[in-house]
Formats: C-alpha cells, sequence, structure tokens
C-alpha cells in the first residue's frame, strides 16, 4: 500500500498518558501529535492535513470547542472530521460540540472497540465525500470545456443566420422573435432574395440544443443548395427538394428507420405583386388582415420520410397593404406555464397576434416577449422558441 494513501490521524490532549493510549490502539494510521490547540492548528492548517481529528476539551490555552470553531469557519480544514474524546459527560457540553461542527462525541472512560469503530467509519465517510468532490470538480472542469465548445457553436450558428442589415433592407417592417432553448438551438430562419421575392423560412429540426444545431446547418446548407440549383417555380418546390435532400444526406429509405427531419413554413413573398406563396411542414401561416387572423394549415409531413408521403400544397394568397403575416416553429404556443402550469396553446396565441398585428413590428415583438415571459413565469423554457412577422 502507497504509505501516502494511509490515513493521517490528529491526536489533541494535554495528557501525554491519553495519547499513548491511543497511538497505540490506532495502529494502521499514521499519527500526529499535539499537546495543545495551538499546535492542533498548526497541524491542521499544514501541508499535509489529518483525515481525522480525536481531540479534548478541557486544555489549557485554547480548549476544544474553540479549536473546533476556528477549524468549522475555515474552508482548507472544515471538511476535517473531529471527534471530541473527553470526559465531560453533561448534555449542554455534548450539545456545545455538535453546535461547533462536531461528527461524534466520546465520552471518557470509553470503550476502545466502539472508539476504533467511529474512527473508521468517519474515516470512510470523508473518503467518500472527498471522492465525490474530486469527481464534481473533474465534471464541473469538463462541463466548462463542453459549455465553451458550445458557446464557440453557437457563434458559428448565429454566423449562418440572416444579417439583421440584410433582412432589414429587404423586409423594412418586420420582426423576429428567436430564443434558443439551450446556447445552440434546432430552431432556425433563413431568407433569401430571389429576383423579386424574398424566400423566409422558419424551420423547427429534430430535437433542440447540439443534436437540433447539427440538423440547422445541414437545412440551411440545403435550403442554399436548393436556391443555388434554380428552376424554382413556386414555394411547394423547395420543400419537396429539400425533403429529397434530407432523405439522401441520413440515408432515410424506410418510414420505419432513421426520421431526422424537419418541421417549417416557407413563404415566396413578391413585395411589387402583393403575393405570397406557402408551404409547409406541420407549420401554419397566420395571416392577420383587419385585426382577423386566417390560417393557411400546413400539410400534416415533415421534410423527411414519411409513412405516407404527398407532395406539399402550395397555397398563393393575394395581400393588402398593412397586412401581417406569420410564420413560426411550436415552442411558443407549446410553452408550459400560466397559473395552471399548462401550454400556452395556439389559440392564446392567435388571439395576441390580432390583438397587436396593427402595431409597429418592432412594438409586435415586444409585447410578444413580455407576454412570453410571464406566462412562462418560473417554468422551465420548454423548446427553442421562433417567430417571424412580416407586414406588408
Amino acid at each position: 500500500m502507497d504509505p501516502t494513501s494511509v490515513p493521517r490521524i490528529l491526536i489533541v490532549d494535554d495528557a501525554t498518558e491519553n495519547i499513548d493510549i491511543l497511538a497505540a490502539a490506532l495502529t494502521g494510521y499514521r499519527k500526529m501529535i499535539a499537546l495543545n490547540g495551538e499546535r492542533a492548528l498548526q497541524l491542521a492548517f499544514s501541508d499535509n492535513p489529518p483525515d481525522l481529528i480525536l481531540l479534548d476539551i478541557n486544555m489549557p490555552g485554547m480548549d476544544g470547542y474553540e479549536v473546533c470553531q476556528v477549524l468549522k469557519t475555515n474552508e482548507k480544514t472544515r471538511e476535517i472530521p473531529i471527534i471530541f474524546l473527553t470526559a465531560n459527560t453533561d448534555s449542554e457540553s455534548i450539545i456545545k460540540a455538535f453546535e461547533m461542527g462536531a461528527s461524534d462525541y466520546i465520552t471518557k472512560p470509553f470503550n476502545m472497540g466502539e472508539m476504533l469503530a467511529r474512527v473508521k467509519t468517519h474515516l470512510a465517510l470523508k473518503k467518500s465525500r472527498d471522492d465525490i468532490a474530486r469527481l464534481l470538480n473533474d465534471i464541473e472542469g469538463k462541463n466548462k470545456l463542453i459549455t465553451a465548445s458550445i458557446e464557440y457553436a453557437q457563434t458559428i450558428q448565429q454566423a449562418l443566420l440572416p444579417d439583421e442589415a440584410f433582412l432589414k433592407r429587404i423586409l423594412p417592417e418586420h420582426f423576429i422573435l428567436y430564443h434558443p432553448k439551450d446556447i445552440v438551438s434546432g430552431d432556425f430562419y433563413w431568407v433569401r432574395r430571389l429576383d423579386d421575392q424574398v424566400m423566409i423560412a422558419a424551420v423547427d429540426c429534430t430535437g433542440h440544443g447540439v443534436p437540433g444545431a447539427f440538423m440547422s446547418i445541414l437545412g440551411i446548407s440545403f435550403l442554399n443548395e436548393v436556391v443555388s440549383e434554380g428552376g424554382i417555380c413556386c414555394a411547394s418546390d423547395v420543400l419537396e427538394r429539400l425533403r429529397n435532400k434530407v432523405k439522401s444526406a441520413l440515408g432515410q429509405t424506410e418510414p420505419t428507420g432513421q426520421r431526422d427531419g424537419m418541421d417549417m413554413s416557407l413563404v415566396m413573398y413578391n413585395p411589387l405583386r402583393k403575393e405570397l406563396q406557402y408551404a409547409g411542414a406541420y407549420n401554419p401561416l397566420y395571416l392577420v388582415r383587419d385585426d382577423r387572423l386566417q390560417e393557411y394549415k400546413a400539410d400534416r409531413q415533415p421534410v423527411a420520410i414519411h409513412y405516407r408521403e404527398r407532395p406539399f400544397t402550395n397555397h398563393t394568397i393575394p395581400l393588402r397593404p398593412g397586412d401581417m403575416f406569420y410564420l413560426f416553429s411550436d415552442g411558443f404556443a407549446d410553452q408550459m406555464g400560466g397559473e395552471e402550469e399548462k401550454k400556452l396553446m395556439s389559440g392564446r396565441f392567435k388571439s395576441w397576434l390580432e390583438e397587436i398585428a396593427h402595431l409597429p413590428a418592432n412594438d409586435q415583438k415586444k409585447i410578444l416577449e413580455e407576454r412570453f415571459t410571464a406566462w412562462k413565469g418560473n417554468v422551465e423554457q420548454t423548446d427553442d422558441i421562433l417567430v417571424i412577422g412580416v407586414k406588408v
């Protein structure tokens, strides 16, 4: 056995005969000796502190209570178990010892076998605490490294999202409410200009956090590829092509196999012709006109393999000045909260949009954020949050 792994026991007593008896009984341990409180503190604060202290109360100078109080108020020594080994048998002395932070209290004359058993037990408990502390410290260090990596991934993911100056230029009156549940997000938004049209997508990838973020990077890449390949005829055509790319990249051949993918709403907005094309995979489109909300339903299938795949539906919607349309993921409506900690639900979300659609886009965003925060309260955010609003 490595000698340094043998527990160290500090015996503190002003009577040398007591020290001799204890030292002889504590075979198999490394012993440290102190005849007074001051020396006990020197040894406890040394570079090789004890693993356990047997401490007498009645000593000249500092008594055992004072020594215990100093040790328990110092971060370096407060975890060292202290067993009072004393002739004081009154309840007041025992209660005071435990109030000072003692781990145990043995009165003289004591049974040597019982004393050794208690020493062994407290050393085992301290070893368990020390092992847990080392593991927690190791975990904390690894968590910091992982968090730093994820935060860097967040920087990369943010860089792939559309630039705000670009958005303001092509969509003068809009807002984007975007709150990842974790550091990185499975939701993303995508905007591209194509001739005289603006393509806008709100996408919810399978999962959130790191797995969702990986899918979001794939989604952004695939959408850019679809545009670069050209020949886009309508919004639904984009979803069809995107589905094929997702299935090919993820090796999706059977509906019962790997089914990761995306739910999304995508529009092709022509601000000159005041026309909107929309196609959706699970996620609908809301249009508010004259304070009344109209819902354009999505196809009940993801942008991925599905047991019953159908062509995506293309909706063509004539627009009027002042109309407000919204694309979003399900995170906002699915947030738990309120007095009964239930889902916010799409009905409440719709009514809020009807109330605020006439306001400037930035004011709408502020109100939605305030109401969402109030609804959520102290409940953890349920999912990634994405809401895009555009005023015609």
